[in-house]
């Protein structure tokens, strides 16, 4: 395994395996990803993998339409199908708050440009025949929501981080770090199966 590199990422799921891909596809060399398992084995695995654009946010929202419209060219990049389904989301609204604060998240959604409709109850009971709408005000629609598979995505980030360069170390576990003044010293520890669990070698 390498010794030195330039970015090391500690942690095998979706997030850190995301790190190691964009930091590759920013044109970054010698990174490496160290995971103390498997990929996804950690919180990713049970993640529900939910993929609503509906922010407040300006900033998350930009983050949440780039990463619907990635998930959509990482299978032609991977060939590895990232499991991602545009299902769309309605979100109801029993109050005229709840309309108010929909009202006040529209202005984000266009100035990003996420796409969005307003229902009526009666649109709302069109589309949909078996939602109970006499108690309704209205509804946000959003039509590129939808959902992904989180193991599935991981491991096609991985295929992409690998084909441009990362090296994916998996069953080492980073024990400490520190500042040497001029660089990061990482300590790692090798992993081992026994009896059903990992358990630290004398390997670093």
């Amino acid at each position: 395994m390498k010794t030195h590199v330039r970015a090391l990422v500690v942690g095998g799921g979706a997030i850190g395996v995301s790190i190691a891909y964009h930091l590759a596809k920013a044109g970054w060399k010698d990174v490496m990803l160290v995971e103390r398992d498997e990929l996804t084995a950690g919180s990713t695995w049970h993640a529900a993998g939910l993929l609503p654009l509906f922010n407040m946010s300006y900033s998350v929202s930009h983050i949440h339409d780039y990463s619907v419209k990635f998930y959509k060219t990482l299978k032609d990049e991977t060939d590895l199908d990232p499991g991602f389904f545009v299902v769309g989301n309605l979100r109801m609204a029993q109050t005229q708050e709840r309309m108010d604060e929909y009202m006040l998240y529209a202005t984000t959604a266009e100035t990003v440009g996420i796409p969005y409709e307003w229902l009526s109850p009666a649109e709302i009971k069109e589309r949909w025949p078996l939602v109970r709408t006499e108690d309704l005000v209205g509804a946000l629609f959003h039509p590129t929501d939808g959902y992904i598979n989180p193991a599935d995505v991981t491991q096609a980030m991985a295929k992409g981080a690998r084909q441009r360069g990362v090296t994916i170390e998996r069953r080492w576990q980073a024990d400490g770090f520190a500042w040497t003044g001029s660089e990061w010293k990482v300590t790692l520890t090798r992993m081992a199966e026994k009896g059903g669990n990992l358990v630290p070698t004398d390997e670093q």
